[in-house]
């Protein structure tokens, strides 16, 4: 057993060293380069369904670099997560759960920072609306349950009032997450603590946290009033491109869950169902089948390597919750103890849902960003009292299976990662990016950012022009030290034609304008306000991105005269 919980408190150094290693490696020109943007000039941006501009600017002005960024995006993580598993550890104290141990502290807190980090499996770990509503969940989480087992008053308020401000940091990023999970933060609340004025005044106070720190925020880079038609404005703009409804919506999530049961069926059913056997019989035997077939299915499904498919989409999820599952199972007797138990383990299964409330994505590729509370709710049985040292031990390898697997997903991800196109192993070419410093890119990349140089000596393009990209292209915006019109985020026509009526061209100075050619190099649809392109713009040249073959035409209007 001190075997097992040694490689467990191992994992996240692993994956602490690897987040560290891939911080300067990897130039995508799409999600990261939009959050890079909103942070570099988030006072200019006019529309917008998140407020995650008004967290990540601050956090710019602090690093300056897209690698210091990314570092900023690890520490809230990992510090997140190391309190939402102190957090739990203080309530399965409270509860009578655990020892209070030095070993088994950090085997909980293992669990939830290896948890955590799997974002880094999915993207690179700049500060964005994702990655803060997770290490605010997280946050929140971990001072509320310290907060239910805080003994002194002053204490215990001003952890509920700081869980509400982490709440607030999760809703100013995701509205609809931030809500969900003050939901479940106050359910526990309702159930877990002792008394009806404890009840109420707890609840209250995060309430109010969220409330105070909301109204700071908004105050503090704009109106009521101006928010509001941004808000209205930028959910316009998200309609465009996010057209199905919340009923059809629901049925998506319905349906993507039944496919990753159906995998779940195929691979994970024999040790699910030798678990089962082995909790009701206790016989050792069923154990040991259950954790062969378990390994077998880890390798031979190839579950153990992360990264994207070709479609887009992950393998991991199906193993990551036939293990919580059997996890669950071996120790039933650790979290079915009693009402409390039983509520603290429910909220954590759920508690990544409520982050994932309203995504636009596929169900499980949000829930994996914010992992942390299925990654402690392994952890704990690991370290918790059993009436049977069997069912510990079992749990345990489980657990170390489930660790194991999160840690090398995240680190063979690098040969798969997002919108790139070779592995983070190959991006060793420093650059310096616009005005983002330097850099690790592929040979391809390299080239596109220094054709796209070349583009802004052919037309003399100074920084801070303004910038039009069709379609899905920030990052071109960041190459040419540019400053997208309104917003970065335009993926159609629709959406350019709704900014370019409100951003008339004519009061424009110095346009750039850019876009993706077809495979025939022909232009892709434009809006009704650029009808007469090309006429009054010059062409500075073709940068290809190699991630998909991408050619993307640069021009400038020409209003005005070159340098001399």
């Amino acid at each position: 057993m001190g075997v097992v919980r040694a490689l467990i408190m191992l994992c996240p150094f692993v994956i602490l060293v690897y987040c560290v290693w891939m911080l300067d490696r990897g130039f995508e020109i799409t999600d990261e380069a939009y959050y890079l943007l909103l942070a570099i000039h988030a006072g200019l941006f006019k529309f917008y369904i998140s407020a995650q501009q008004w967290l990540t600017a601050g956090l710019w002005q602090v690093t300056g670099s897209i690698t210091m960024f990314r570092a900023a995006g690890m520490i809230l993580l990992t510090a997140g997560s190391a309190l939402l598993g102190l957090g739990v550890f203080s309530a399965c104290l409270c509860l009578g759960l655990v020892e209070d141990r030095l070993e088994s502290r950090c085997v909980v807190l293992a669990g939830s920072i290896v948890g955590a980090m799997l974002y880094a499996s999915t993207i690179n770990l700049s500060p964005c609306y994702n990655l803060l509503a997770s290490a605010g969940a997280y946050a929140a989480t971990g001072m509320a349950l310290l907060a239910l087992n805080c003994p002194g008053i002053f204490r215990r308020y001003v952890l509920f009032v700081l869980a509400g401000a982490a709440v607030a940091v999760e809703a100013l990023c995701k509205p609809p997450a931030g809500i969900a999970t003050l939901i479940l933060l106050v359910l526990w609340v309702m159930i877990m603590e002792g008394s009806h004025p404890g009840k109420l005044s707890g609840s209250m106070a995060m309430t109010l946290g969220t409330f105070i720190f909301t109204c700071v925020a908004l105050l503090a880079n704009t109106t009521i009033s101006e928010a509001t038609q941004a808000f209205e404005q930028g959910m316009e703009l998200f309609r465009m491109v996010q057209t199905e409804t919340i009923g059809t919506r629901l049925l998506r999530y319905v349906f993507d869950y039944w496919g990753h049961l159906l995998i779940i069926l195929k691979w994970f059913a024999l040790p699910i169902a030798a678990m089962i056997v082995y909790a009701i019989t206790r016989r050792v035997v069923f154990a040991a089948l259950g954790l062969i077939a378990l390994v077998f299915s880890l390798i031979c499904g190839r579950y153990l390597c992360g990264g994207w498919n070709a479609d887009g989409s992950f393998t991991t999820p199906a193993a990551i919750l036939s293990m919580l599952a059997m996890v669950l199972i071996v120790s039933m007797p650790v979290w079915n103890k009693d009402r409390k138990t039983l509520a603290l383990f429910a909220g954590l299964i759920l508690h990544p849902y409520a982050v994932a409330v309203g995504t636009g994505n596929t169900l499980f590729t949000q829930v994996i960003d914010s992992l942390a509370p299925w990654g402690v709710a392994v952890a704990v049985p690991l370290v918790a009292h059993h009436y049977d040292d069997g069912r510990k031990v079992t749990a345990s390898l489980i657990g170390l299976c489930f660790m194991a697997t999160v840690t090398l997903n995240i680190v063979t991800s690098c040969f798969r990662p997002y919108h790139l196109s070779l592995p983070l192993t190959q991006q060793d070419h420093v650059i310096s990016v616009g005005g983002i410093g330097k850099v690790r890119v592929d040979a391809g990349t390299y080239r596109f950012l220094m054709e796209v140089k070349e583009a802004v000596e052919a037309c003399d393009i100074r920084p801070g022009a303004p910038f039009i990209g069709l379609y899905n292209i920030p990052g071109v915006a960041i190459a040419l030290q540019a400053i997208p019109v309104s917003t970065p985020w335009l993926n159609n026509r629709e959406q350019a034609a709704f900014i370019l009526e409100r951003t008339p061209l004519e009061g424009l100075h110095e346009v750039v304008l850019a876009f993706q050619t077809g495979d025939d190099m022909a232009s892709p649809q434009l809006p009704q306000q650029l009808a007469s392109f090309p006429s009054g713009y010059r062409y500075c040249g073709m940068a290809t991105y190699p991630y998909a073959e991408q050619r993307i035409k640069i021009w400038q209007s020409q209003s005005r005269q070159p340098r001399h």
